[in-house]
């Protein structure tokens, strides 16, 4: 069964312009995020899902460089993306990683997809690590049935429409204690996020750090910014808003009506690719 990684990116970012083009030890963003997933064993090909839009064509050249893969499709609709590179490709499976994630680690992303094989999963995501550690994967053919359930204009929200027990084969990874801070955060949105990365980075020595090793930094209590409150607002279709420790407890109780698998730390360690 084939699996394609889809790193989501655009450069129409409004709290920090031209995110995923910011550098870090002479690479972008993308850069470091295409890096990291070309050091996944579980992964087959990796394409840059990115827009029409002139801005974004500066994405396709990236990708070019880099010896990857790449789709402009719609602004708007991440599924259709998604989807037209499952048929480009004829991927079984595909992985959803979104451009403001640095940090996506290739040890869980490897386990993720292999697990999801076993357990015949339609969605597969791991829990309780940070914002912006890890990724979804899902089927091709589940994917293409949720597209034709919801709005287009939602498909942004693709994790919530596609992480339901009742209506998809949905399996939930949980790591070791040590490696689970829900309330963390290492994803990119705004300045702050950027400055916390820069030190995260600096401490690591090099951009391509494992989680093990941002973990151990991280747990020092000295990093910037990391902490997302509990009283932040989370964006739901509609309009809707939750504060994220409301959506916490949404997705306590999608878990439990999942298939739920640990992960060991000689899993996890065995997972690492030097």
């Amino acid at each position: 069964m084939s699996t394609v990684a889809c790193i989501i990116a655009r450069t129409n970012s409004t709290r920090l312009p031209r995110k995923v083009l910011k550098k870090i030890n002479n690479l972008s963003m993308i850069e470091i995020i295409i890096k990291r997933i070309k050091k996944c064993r579980e992964v087959d090909s990796i394409y840059v899902c990115t827009s029409t839009e002139p801005d974004d064509r500066v994405l396709l050249e990236i990708a070019a460089a880099q010896g990857i893969k790449s789709y402009a499709g719609s602004p708007d609709a991440v599924i259709e993306r998604m989807l037209s590179v499952a048929e480009m490709a004829g991927a079984d499976n595909l992985v959803r990683i979104t451009g403001d994630n640095i940090f996506t680690d290739q040890a869980y992303l490897d386990i993720m997809i292999s697990c999801h094989r076993q357990q015949q999963a339609e969605y597969t995501r791991t829990e309780y690590l940070p914002i912006g550690v890890t990724a979804e994967v899902m089927s091709s053919e589940a994917l293409a049935r949720c597209a034709a359930a919801i709005p287009v204009e939602y498909t942004q929200y693709l994790m919530l429409y596609m992480f339901q027990p009742e209506r998809y084969r949905c399996l939930v990874l949980k790591p070791e204690d040590e490696h689970c801070h829900p309330s963390w955060s290492l994803t990119v949105d705004t300045p702050e996020d950027w400055e916390r990365t820069e030190e995260i980075i600096l401490q690591a020595g090099t951009p391509m750090a494992s989680y093990a090793q941002i973990n151990r930094i991280c747990s020092t209590g000295e990093i910037p910014s990391l902490i997302y409150e509990a009283g932040a607002q989370v964006n739901f279709p509609a309009g809707i808003q939750l504060c994220y420790q409301s959506f916490r407890m949404e997705m306590e109780q999608r878990i439990t009506r999942a298939i739920r698998e640990p992960v060991s730390r000689e899993q996890y360690h065995e997972a690492i690719n030097e």
